[in-house]
């Protein structure tokens, strides 16, 4: 079979469930080879939105390209999706069957359950302690976390190791079956020293600079004699509150969104522009088509673009970068996975999008301010104000952002230090491209 829309007559069985904030909406299944996906005969109205802009509601099926471009997003990626298909006994490569394992409590408000099978009520949970939390994110058993993964049945794209919770006073509750959550737990690794310090610097600076983020927290034992716990000469837990999960008295609502992989048409593959992934020009083409305030979240795109240059981000690659859907309508989400990835030799220097014709932070000349411009569709005397306008921002804030997160991380310092040498000799550089 051809990768085209498919005929109903050509599927077979659905496989699975897909959910809109819980609602049953569609069905995915297989036919040879290829995927499809397909709306209920009773999604359609007004009020019903689709699970993507690319796959408009319609009673056709979609096939196999339109579906693996969406659903294939949600998946983790690199050595975590090889471990938890081993783990449940799939081939990395089958989209279908680790989706139906630990879809159901995903990025967004979809969620992808096996056909007949439904979220438990009222949903179900296991409490952690902050110690507990930290033995469960210990490296040395990295099994536990993939274990955890699989009976929550949760699943984030990206390639850092994660877990989702719901938060309930000083304990964290695990999602069972796909319960919704309301955090994000991140853990540093020993590869990158000091990484929860640097987010928290990198999303504090990207405040300064008038740019929305998420709220984030290092997770923290205190040391504490009666319990045996010590605590680390370092943060290595990150907390992060999901924008995409509102609480209300009763429930946790999820809101939909989308990554810059699934409003192009990329697989996860594809993130990076030398990879083939979208550039600048293309995400301000999607803002144009599909946000409500299009000239606010091109101004806030253009800021960060200017801000992770600044910061030596080379990783906000198109899966860092969402549509957030609001009562409102569309809008940029907040701005994640900030870190200075620069600090880190391992880590390569190139940046994730060209900034005008550049790809390194030491190939920029005046001509990338221009050709910036043009990727934006505004005028060169535009970039030029912002550029100034984020570069004193972040100097004026850099000294007191970085002090704060020492204080909040027990950072040993090196990293921020670091940071901010990056970050003024960065602002110097670029000033001197106007």
């Amino acid at each position: 079979m051809n990768h085209r829309r498919v005929r109903s007559t050509e599927l077979g069985a659905a496989k699975l469930d897909v959910r809109m904030d819980g609602r049953l909406v569609g069905s995915i299944g297989e036919t040879d080879t290829d995927v499809w996906f397909r709306y209920r005969d009773d999604v359609g109205a007004v009020a019903d939105p689709p699970i993507s802009v690319r796959m408009p509601i319609t009673a056709a099926p979609y096939g196999h390209r339109e579906t693996l471009v969406f659903f294939d997003n949600l998946l983790v990626e690199s050595d975590t999706r090889a471990e938890l298909a081993q783990l449940s006994r799939f081939d990395p490569s089958d989209v279908v069957g680790l989706l139906g394992r630990i879809g159901a409590e995903s990025v967004g408000a979809v969620s992808v359950w096996l056909t007949g099978s439904a979220p438990a009520e009222p949903p179900q949970y296991r409490r952690y302690s902050t110690a507990d939390l930290l033995s469960l994110f210990d490296e040395r058993h990295g099994e536990r976390l993939l274990q955890a993964q699989l009976e929550s049945q949760q699943v984030l794209s990206g390639v850092q190791r994660k877990l989702v919770f719901r938060r309930q006073g000083a304990d964290w509750l695990l999602p069972l079956a796909g319960a919704p959550s309301t955090h994000i737990i991140k853990r540093s690794s020993g590869r990158y020293p000091g990484l929860v310090a640097n987010e928290i610097a990198c999303l504090g600076l990207f405040t300064a600079v008038g740019l929305p983020v998420p709220d984030v927290a290092p997770v923290v034992v205190e040391d504490d004699a009666d319990t045996g716990t010590e605590a680390e000469s370092e943060s290595l837990l990150l907390a992060v509150r999901r924008f995409d999960r509102v609480e209300h008295a009763n429930r946790i609502e999820r809101l939909h969104q989308e990554d810059f992989c699934q409003l192009t048409g990329r697989r996860p593959s594809a993130k990076y522009q030398a990879g083939g992934g979208p550039g600048f020009a293309e995400l301000a083409a999607v803002l144009r088509r599909w946000s409500v305030r299009p000239a606010e979240d091109l101004t806030l795109l253009l800021r960060a673009s200017i801000a992770n240059v600044l910061l030596g981000n080379g990783d906000a690659h198109a899966k860092n970068f969402a549509l957030l859907s609001t009562p409102a309508g569309r809008r940029l989400a907040p701005f994640y996975d900030v870190v200075s990835t620069e600090l880190y030799p391992l880590l390569s220097p190139t940046f994730a999008m060209r900034f005008g014709h550049a790809e390194r932070a030491n190939a920029l000349t005046a001509a990338d301010v221009v050709r910036l411009a043009k990727d934006f569709g505004v005028t060169p005397a535009l970039v030029r104000q912002m550029v100034e306008d984020v570069c004193d921002r972040m100097l004026s804030e850099l000294e007191a952002t970085l002090h704060g997160t020492v204080a909040l991380t027990r950072d040993p310092q090196d990293v921020l230090t670091r940071l901010g040498e990056l970050v003024a000799d960065r602002v110097m550089r670029v000033r001197g491209l106007l």
